[in-house]
């Protein structure tokens, strides 16, 4: 894709960022067709709106594939806030741990990361456009579907296996196991892949052991992680 409908499309992305209002979905002649090319549409969006990521997340897409992008100091909410459904067009929550790295992520490198602590975390999903993303890469260009983080009280690295659940209401689940260690490994080749990140940078991975859940009008969402923790917040 040549640098001109790359501009547009960081345009497009950029406005709808800003203002909140809905997209249509890109124009068949800026349409995304690489990876590289919808990064590089992120990238410029981020730019664009003068915004400085504090990590990177790994997160479910709409189709089911984990995708990338940048996280932002800016969406993190406290634990118990409540989610504007009007703002978090075509949400999806699902639970999510968010590590601190203790150690640069060196782009060359491949030890595991050191994670200094971490926090039990829902992460939401959202949409710029008016109908959802029209597939991934549309997706991945939009910031990875980034919409809110909520953050539960920091915690030490458990040494013994966690599981999570993800529930609605008072309803209850048995957790499902899940690879923190593999989990945190996947978001540092991630990292490193673009770039590396300096100490004190976060690694977010969502979609943990629990299902995605769209978002309802008046539901409430808890995900549970056994020696963790756990984190709420509710559907405006």
């Amino acid at each position: 894709m040549d640098q001109d409908p790359i501009t547009r499309a960081i345009g497009y992305l950029s406005e709808a960022f800003e203002t909140g209002n809905p997209l249509a979905p890109l124009p068949a002649e800026i349409a995304l067709t690489t990876q590289d090319d919808a990064e590089e549409v992120a990238g410029g969006v981020l730019a664009r709106l003068g915004f400085a990521p504090c990590g990177v997340r790994v997160a479910p897409a709409a189709d089911g594939s984990l995708i990338t992008g940048p996280m932002l100091e800016a969406r993190f909410l406290d634990d118990g806030a409540g989610l504007s459904l009007e703002i978090m067009r075509h949400g999806r929550a699902s639970a999510a741990l968010l590590g601190v790295l203790g150690a640069a992520l060196e782009p060359e490198a491949t030890s595991p990361p050191e994670i200094t602590a971490i926090h039990p975390a829902l992460d939401v999903s959202a949409s710029r456009f008016t109908q959802g993303p029209a597939d991934r890469l549309a997706e991945i260009a939009d910031l990875a579907g980034l919409g809110l983080l909520v953050l539960g009280k920091r915690r030490p690295i458990p040494e013994t296996p966690s599981r999570v659940a993800l529930v609605e209401g008072e309803g209850a689940a048995r957790g499902r196991p899940f690879d923190l260690h593999a989990a945190f490994a996947k978001a540092a080749a991630e990292a490193r892949r673009l770039g590396g990140l300096p100490a004190g940078a976060v690694l977010v991975v969502a979609g943990l052991g629990a299902p995605v859940v769209g978002l309802k009008a008046g539901a409430q969402l808890t995900a549970r992680f056994t020696g963790i923790g756990k984190v709420s917040a509710r559907c405006g």
